[in-house]
């Protein structure tokens, strides 16, 4: 059984960056008592966060349970201003981790609304970086939209402007935007998604044509690796999304010769060799 790995899968280099800032963090502030919190996930998968916590990082839902005095990393995905504005005042230092692809989507919102365009944010309303890219605005001014039936009960505006959650697919935004065409005079759309994030979904549709069997590996919270396994699925039926090589079923594979394998941003390299390594097992 041949077994290939897609490119561009594992960590990119938001994720790295955002790993890389808080292993630090938690270096320099081990001896000092003073706890180094996330307000969620920095990153969406269980095995990375389990990890991070055994290090000493404190992950939390609520800002009021981040105490006075110590320290926050902003995650990968960004954060809200307004709580960012809480935080201080509760002289907390801040330390910030947030993608630069994401701080361009946010920097673009703003840009966008000094330019006197009706904001539409393209993304999952209850993902950490669509609220945070959201909240950068005037709640009159921006809008957040799934897919193409919302579009289509948008009131008509003067001018639209468009900024797209840095992991949405390409497939999505198009299905959306050709709708926005008639809900405005003008329509200026901002390509927000990540480089990475487009070359990866190449990568794993066209290695999901060639394979009997494709294995989509990472948080099932994941937005990015998510829409990997949608893509995948759209391809190749017989698609499986995971989180690790405890969840693999060798019946998967019975009648397959080939068999792909993608893993989303924040899925270490270490659980794709790993699954690589138990597939070809069965084999043996």
């Amino acid at each position: 059984m041949e077994v290939g790995v897609a490119k561009y899968s594992g960590y990119c280099f938001g994720v790295k960056r955002a790993l890389s800032i808080v292993e630090k963090t938690l270096d320099e502030y081990s001896r000092s008592g003073k706890g180094v919190y996330t307000l969620g996930s920095v990153i969406h998968n269980p095995g990375v966060s389990k990890k991070l916590s055994s290090m000493g990082l404190l992950s939390v839902k609520d800002p009021e349970d981040i105490k006075p005095e110590s320290i926050l990393i902003i995650r990968s995905h960004g954060m809200s201003p307004r709580i960012l504005r809480y935080l201080l005042q509760k002289n907390i230092k801040i330390i910030d981790a947030t993608c630069p692809f994401v701080k361009k989507a946010q920097a673009k919102v703003k840009k966008l609304e000094n330019q006197g365009y009706f904001v539409l944010v393209i993304g999952n309303r209850g993902h950490p970086e669509v609220i945070g890219i959201k909240e950068q605005l005037d709640d009159r001014n921006v809008k957040v939209i799934e897919n193409s039936i919302e579009a289509s009960d948008l009131d008509f505006k003067k001018k639209i402007g468009v900024v797209i959650q840095t992991t949405q697919t390409a497939d999505r935004v198009k299905s959306i935007t050709s709708v926005l065409i008639d809900k405005c005079e003008e329509l200026l759309i901002c390509n927000t998604i990540c480089d990475t994030t487009k070359k990866r979904q190449e990568t794993a549709k066209e290695l999901s044509k060639k394979v009997d069997v494709m294995v989509i590996v990472g948080g099932k919270n994941s937005a990015n690796t998510t829409h990997l396994a949608d893509i995948s699925l759209s391809q190749n039926k017989s698609t499986y999304h995971i989180e690790s090589f405890n969840e693999i079923d060798q019946e998967w594979f019975k009648k397959s010769d080939k068999v792909g394998i993608s893993g989303g941003a924040s899925t270490p390299k270490k659980d794709i060799i790993d699954i690589k390594k138990t597939i070809e097992s069965f084999d043996s």
